[in-house]
């Protein structure tokens, strides 16, 4: 394992922190800048990951769903691989819908190239395990990504 020293520890909560709020407020121009180039280049482009985004919060809202919250956890195992620094970061989204809140736990992959400086991210929720090898070629096989969980769901009163 990697450890990161303190001032890559503070930019990894920081910008994962900045990443979270982007999803929230639905600036997604910011969530591109800080989204992994592989993952943008799987959408078709900046301009075309955005607008699915977009058409994606708009069916959610029009179900009833919202986001509520992304809270960002503390920094879990790190790894060195290549040139690339790798991390761990769990997340708890929270949504308003249907008369509740939606709990789930999720993880980011944090993925630097300049040892920490800046840091781009890979939302592990939509991804499968197999895939993740795919679109990070240089994942550290022996970085353990968390386990799904399933989301939870708590009733308003």
């Amino acid at each position: 394992m990697y450890k990161l020293n303190a001032a890559q520890l503070a930019a990894i909560k920081k910008q994962a922190g900045i990443t979270a709020n982007a999803i929230i407020t639905q600036n997604y121009k910011l969530l591109a800048k800080y989204t992994y180039p592989a993952i943008i280049q799987m959408a078709g482009g900046e301009a075309k990951m955005i607008a699915t985004m977009q058409k994606g919060m708009e069916q959610m809202k029009s179900q009833g769903f919202s986001f509520k919250s992304l809270v960002i956890g503390e920094v879990g195992q790190a790894k060195k691989s290549g040139q690339e620094l790798f991390a761990i970061v769990p997340d708890v989204l929270t949504m308003n819908g249907n008369g509740g809140s939606i709990i789930a736990r999720s993880a980011l992959i944090a993925i630097s190239e300049d040892n920490g400086k800046n840091w781009c991210f890979v939302d592990t929720a939509p991804l499968q395990k197999e895939k993740i090898m795919e679109v990070i070629p240089n994942y550290p096989r022996d970085l353990p990504i968390p386990e799904k969980s399933q989301p939870s769901f708590i009733q308003d009163h």
